[in-house]
C-alpha cells in the first residue's frame, strides 16, 4: 500500500513539474506554472504529520513569523491598497510553499523514491530538450509553436513575450517566458541526473548541453565553468573522469558562446520584417536620427545584472528591514538616475537600446527614465535581504550552520552548496515550491547520502 502511495506521489510530482515548465502560458488568466506549484501543496498537507514533529513545527512557525515581522511594522506605518495587500499575500504564500515542499521533499525522497525520481528525470529531460530545440528553430523559421499567451515584459511591446533579438544570436527559451528562466528551472534537473547517471550513454549530455547552451546565458556559463573545475578536481583525487558532466559542460559552453543572428538565418522571418518596417518609419519621421544607431547598441543590456550588484552594495550600508513592496521601487529610483546620466549626456541620437527597452517620449529632452515596464532586482538574495534586512542573512547563516557545516569539507557537501548557490543567486526574485522540491532532492542526494539509498 505504501509503495502504491509513493508511486502516486511520483506521478503528481512530475505532473506538477511539467506544469511549472509551461511558464509561458496561462489558462483563464492564471499562469500554468502557478498551478504546477499549487499541485505540490496537497502532498505536503497529507504527509504533514509524518514529516514533522513538534520541534520542526515550532521551528517552521518561528521562521515564518520572523520573516513576517518587517512587513508587520510596514503595515502599521502605511495604508495599503487592495493590490498591494494581494501582492504581499502572494509573497508570503511563496515562502510558505517553499518551506512546506522543502520539508516534504526531504521526508519523501529517500531510498527507492529517490532512485525512481532520478530514473524518471531521464525521460523528462530527453523530451523537454528536444522540444526546446524545436521551439528554438520554430521561432527563427516561423514554424508552429503553441501561442505564448501569458503576459510578460516585452522589449518592443507592452506585455507580449520577447522571442526576437536583433543584435544578438537567437536564444533558446523552451516553454519559459525568458531564456534565463529556462536555465533556472531546467539546469538543476539536468545536473542531478548527470551526476547520478549510471549508464554510459553520452547522448543525453549532448542534447541537454545543446538545448541549454543555445540560451546563451551568462548565468549558465558560470555554473558550467564550476562543473569543469569539479570534474578536474575529482579526476585528480579519484583518477576517474565524469564524462557525462564533462561533455555537458563543454557542449553548453560552446553553444552559449557562439551563435547566429536570426536575420542572417532567415531574413524573411516575421520579426525581421517587422523590425525593418518599424526602423524605417522612425527614420522617415525624424531626420535627426542616426540610422546606424539602430543596429549598434551603445549600452550592454547584460550590464543589468551588474547594476543589481552595485545597487545592493550601494544600499547595504544602511540596510534595515523594509517590505517586499519597497525593494523594486527603491531599485527603480536608483536605476532611473543612472539611465538619465548615461543616455542624456553621452548620446543625443536614438540608439537601438532605447528602441528595445525604454520609452522615447519627449525625445531630445533627456527624459529617458520613462520605462516601458517596471524594472526589478531579479536576484533572490538581493530581494530578500533588502526586504527583510539583516534577518535574512542571519537566517541563512543559522540554517547553513545547522545543515551544512558538518559536511562542508566533503565532496557531497560542496555539491549541495553548489545547488544552493545556484538558486540563491537566481535572477528569479523569490523562493517557490519548485525550489523547495529540488533543494530537498539534492539534500538527500548529497548531504544525507548515507541515509538515502544503497548503491546498486
Amino acid at each position: 500500500m505504501k509503495l502504491n502511495k509513493d508511486i502516486y506521489y511520483q506521478y503528481v510530482i512530475f505532473f506538477s513539474i511539467t506544469l511549472v515548465f509551461l511558464d509561458a502560458y496561462e489558462i483563464f488568466n492564471i499562469p500554468i506554472s502557478w498551478l504546477g506549484m499549487t499541485f505540490l501543496l496537497p502532498l505536503c498537507l497529507i504527509e504533514y504529520k509524518n514529516m514533522t514533529n513538534e520541534k520542526k513545527r515550532s521551528m517552521l512557525l518561528f521562521l515564518f513569523v520572523t520573516m513576517f515581522i518587517p512587513t508587520f511594522f510596514y503595515l502599521i506605518r502605511n495604508d495599503l491598497s487592495n493590490e498591494e495587500i494581494v501582492y504581499l499575500f502572494l509573497r508570503y504564500l511563496n515562502i510558505a510553499s517553499f518551506l512546506f515542499v522543502l520539508l516534504f521533499s526531504i521526508h519523501f525522497f529517500k531510498k527507492e523514491n529517490l532512485e525512481v525520481f532520478i530514473k524518471n528525470i531521464k525521460y523528462f529531460i530527453y523530451v523537454y530538450s528536444i522540444f526546446t530545440l524545436y521551439i528554438f528553430f520554430a521561432q527563427i523559421y516561423d514554424l508552429y509553436e503553441p501561442v505564448r499567451n501569458r503576459s510578460n515584459t516585452n522589449l518592443y511591446g507592452d506585455s507580449a513575450q520577447s522571442i526576437f533579438w536583433l543584435s544578438e544570436p537567437h536564444r533558446a527559451m523552451g516553454t519559459f517566458r525568458e531564456p534565463v528562466f529556462l536555465i533556472t528551472f531546467f539546469f538543476p534537473l539536468v545536473f542531478i541526473y548527470l551526476y547520478r547517471n549510471k549508464d554510459k550513454s553520452l547522448l543525453i549530455s549532448l542534447i541537454t548541453g545543446l538545448a541549454l547552451g543555445l540560451s546563451r546565458s551568462n548565468y549558465l556559463k558560470i555554473f558550467c565553468f564550476a562543473i569543469l573545475i569539479y570534474v578536474i578536481v575529482d579526476f585528480l583525487i579519484s583518477n576517474k573522469v565524469k564524462l557525462n558532466l564533462l561533455l555537458f559542460a563543454i557542449t553548453a559552453l560552446i553553444f552559449s558562446t557562439f551563435g547566429v543572428l536570426e536575420c542572417n538565418l532567415n531574413q524573411d522571418s516575421i520579426e525581421c520584417l517587422e523590425y525593418k518596417e518599424d526602423a524605417n518609419n522612425i527614420i522617415n519621421r525624424d531626420s535627426r536620427i542616426d540610422s546606424n544607431s539602430l543596429s549598434d547598441s551603445v549600452v550592454d543590456i547584460g550590464n543589468e545584472r551588474l547594476n543589481v550588484l552595485k545597487y545592493f552594495l550601494f544600499s547595504i550600508e544602511n540596510i534595515e528591514p523594509g517590505s517586499f513592496l519597497s525593494v523594486n521601487t527603491d531599485y527603480q529610483e536608483y536605476s532611473t538616475i543612472n539611465i538619465n546620466e548615461e543616455m542624456y549626456f553621452s548620446n543625443r541620437t536614438l540608439p537601438k537600446y532605447l528602441l528595445q527597452r525604454y520609452s522615447t517620449k519627449n525625445f531630445g529632452t533627456g527624459n529617458y527614465s520613462l520605462l516601458k515596464y517596471d524594472i526589478n532586482v531579479q536576484n533572490l538574495l538581493v530581494f530578500y535581504t533588502q526586504a527583510l534586512g539583516i534577518l535574512f542573512p542571519l537566517i541563512l547563516f543559522i540554517f547553513f550552520q545547522h545543515f551544512v557545516v558538518s559536511k562542508l569539507f566533503k565532496k557531497e557537501g560542496i555539491l549541495f552548496l553548489f545547488v544552493l548557490l545556484f538558486f540563491f543567486i537566481s535572477p528569479i526574485e523569490e523562493v517557490n515550491a519548485y525550489y523547495g522540491l529540488i533543494i530537498g532532492v539534492t539534500y538527500n542526494l548529497f548531504v544525507n547520502k548515507e541515509l538515502v539509498y544503497e548503491k546498486i
